[in-house]
């Protein structure tokens, strides 16, 4: 796997900016200006490269973008933020909630929960509604998740 974290850079719409800069990334990943498509369930892939697995991620600070040659790939990143109760009840299993209510810094340890989960998400290609609290990303089986440092105390 192959993959680069970047700043987000530039002026506009920020859908826009996030947009173009993951395929400014995807291009210098693959190799020239290749076609991008997305799968029923919103997965990117690239028609003109079946060989090739990638995963797109963006949050208002910075764009990841990873591609695979040997299987299927997620990758997530998130902006450091104020998370609600509702929604770790809503999208983390009981394990996972007490393991963030016992963190020196929850909002933190829910991010990072929630980053695991929507890249192996990602990776199986499923789509990411309702099934989130469906799986504890730390005991996935069908997969390596890494960590990666993204060299800002604001972004998981």
């Amino acid at each position: 796997m192959t993959y680069l974290i970047e700043p987000l850079r530039g002026e506009g719409s920020q859908r826009l900016r996030e947009q173009a800069q993951a395929y400014d990334m995807l291009c210098r990943l693959v190799g020239g200006k290749p076609e991008l498509a997305h799968d029923a369930n919103g997965a990117p892939f690239l028609p003109s490269h079946p060989e090739m697995c990638i995963s797109i991620s963006h949050c208002r600070a910075a764009v990841a973008v990873a591609v695979s040659s040997c299987g299927w790939v997620g990758i997530d990143i998130e902006s450091r933020r104020r998370v609600s109760g509702d929604l770790i009840q809503k999208v983390c299993t009981e394990e996972e909630q007490a393991a963030i209510r016992n963190a020196a810094d929850p909002e933190m340890e829910f991010l990072r929960c929630w980053t695991r989960k929507e890249a192996v998400l990602k990776m199986r290609r499923t789509g990411i509604q309702g099934y989130s609290s469906m799986i504890e990303a730390s005991l996935a089986t069908d997969c390596t998740v890494e960590n990666i440092d993204c060299g800002s105390a604001d972004i998981v």
